[in-house]
């Protein structure tokens, strides 16, 4: 083989090979970049759609929570049951019984009394089962005389002559302390002004006195000192007008004197009451409601 042949021959095998490692090359190339690519797309959507999925489901779950636990606490509510068993519970005429107001002039139930049933179809009239007496709207017969049971401090829940004790009065036919008045140990007692219970029950002054429920020296008391106690002598039942001028259960104090009063029966004000007959007049009184009061003063 000549020179020039031989030459030929080496260098067409040289380009052959390069070709050949081009080719490989590629390949290589192209399949790194493929799977580069694809393989990083992967990651990319699986770190993407997990992560977004996992925070979004997170976030929801513990905002949930949140709302719930605030619901809860809105929801919650006190219903501790505060009904009273009587006094200051019924419409004027009515009577507590067994924690129901109850019309004890018609009721035959409960006639004239809690409790005083009528026999078979006998009806209650004016308290009084066949009774034919004819009283006004819940007022109750009482021998011969008609009475609203329901709140006379001497005809208190019966015509029994259940009569209330001076320092009570009478609501919804249940004997209970005046408004001025707290019960102590089973006593009716002013607790601004007693020298033994001042301020609270079974608290004693000794040597000083109750002066608006405080243990304190003589001079503090702008008012007159009775029993050890700073008392208004214009409306203190217990002190009316004097140091130990009580009144009498029938009786409320006012310009410091004693008045004779009684419920007007069925009245809501004295607006619309008619019921009071001279020299009566109708007043409505703090805590003993609208009441007919034989007075000169006007009401207080």
């Amino acid at each position: 083989m000549t020179r020039l042949a031989l030459l030929t021959l080496i260098s067409c095998s040289l380009m052959a090979c390069g070709g050949s490692k081009g080719d490989g090359a590629d390949e290589v190339g192209d399949a790194s970049g493929t799977d580069s690519g694809s393989s990083s797309d992967s990651v990319g959507e699986s770190s993407d759609s997990g992560s977004g999925e996992s925070t979004t489901s997170t976030t929801g779950t513990d905002t949930t929570t949140t709302d719930t636990t605030a619901t809860d606490t809105t929801d919650t509510t006190d219903t501790t049951d505060t009904t009273d068993t009587g006094g200051d519970q019924c419409e004027p005429g009515q009577v507590f019984c067994n924690g129901v107001c109850t019309d004890v002039s018609s009721d035959p139930n409960n006639c004239g009394e809690c409790g005083n049933g009528c026999n078979g179809n006998e009806a209650c009239g004016s308290g009084v089962c066949g009774g034919d007496m004819i009283c006004p709207l819940g007022m109750v017969d009482c021998n011969g005389e008609c009475r609203d049971i329901s709140n006379d401090p001497e005809f208190c829940g019966s015509c029994d002559m259940n009569v209330c004790g001076d320092l009570e009065l009478c609501s919804d036919g249940t004997c209970v302390c005046r408004p001025e008045f707290s019960e102590c140990d089973g006593a009716c007692v002013d607790l601004d002004a007693d020298a033994d219970n001042c301020g609270s029950c079974g608290t004693a002054c000794g040597d000083l006195v109750c002066v608006a429920g405080d243990c304190a020296d003589a001079d503090a008391c702008a008012q007159t000192v009775c029993d050890g106690a700073c008392v208004d002598l214009d409306t203190n039942p217990l002190h009316c007008g004097d140091c130990g001028n009580g009144c009498a259960v029938d009786q409320v104090c006012f310009g410091g004197e004693c008045w004779d009063y009684e419920p007007a029966a069925g009245c809501n004000s004295c607006g619309d009451c008619d019921v009071c007959s001279n020299p009566d007049i109708c007043c409505e009184l703090q805590g003993y409601g609208v009441s007919c009061v034989d007075t000169d003063l006007p009401c207080p």
